[in-house]
């Protein structure tokens, strides 16, 4: 479990550090198909771990409940009413309601009782015509929510992970 830990935290600081290299004049930074081989990596690593952390607590309770959910789904929408990438789409969305089906669904999948009755995520994204590149700068902006109310990195990485399984379903081309 320590391997995986470390793994996990290694690989965080190697994403992390990529931005700064390429700033700095060193190595180029990673392409898209990088980092997410590298999340993919990182997520079946440490899914033993994240299982553990599961059994003894759910995330759901980790996470806040429900208020602090909602919360941090409010977060991310506005980050993502602020991010250029998805500024323009966002204009249209209402992000209260955003907000509140996001932190049913997160709820509902983490282990809280709440029941999620919106649409499935390939028919709520179909139309958006996301790219990995899209789905990397969604989930920067629930890592920075996270990062913004307090969660700590497990918190994170079991969300990212989380949305990573979902990719596929969100990313169609």
């Amino acid at each position: 479990m320590k391997n995986k830990v470390f793994v996990s935290v290694q690989m965080m600081v190697v994403l992390a550090l990529f931005p700064v290299l390429a700033i700095a004049g060193g190595d180029e930074a990673p392409t898209v198909e990088e980092k997410m081989n590298g999340l993919e990596t990182m997520c079946t690593e440490t899914a033993d771990a994240r299982a553990e952390r599961q059994a003894a607590k759910s995330l759901y309770d980790r996470l806040g409940g429900y208020d602090r959910i909602h919360v941090l789904t409010t977060e991310i929408v506005r980050l993502h009413q602020i991010n250029p990438d998805f500024r323009l789409m966002m204009k249209y969305v209402d992000g209260e309601h955003l907000a509140t089906s996001v932190a049913d669904f997160i709820a509902a999948g983490t282990g809280g009782t709440e029941h999620y009755k919106g649409r499935n995520m390939r028919d709520a994204h179909s139309h958006l015509d996301f790219t990995d590149a899209d789905f990397l700068s969604a989930g920067g902006d629930v890592g920075k929510a996270m990062q913004n109310l307090g969660y700590g990195q497990e918190e994170t990485n079991e969300v990212i992970c989380i949305l990573v399984s979902l990719k596929d379903q969100v990313v169609l081309k």
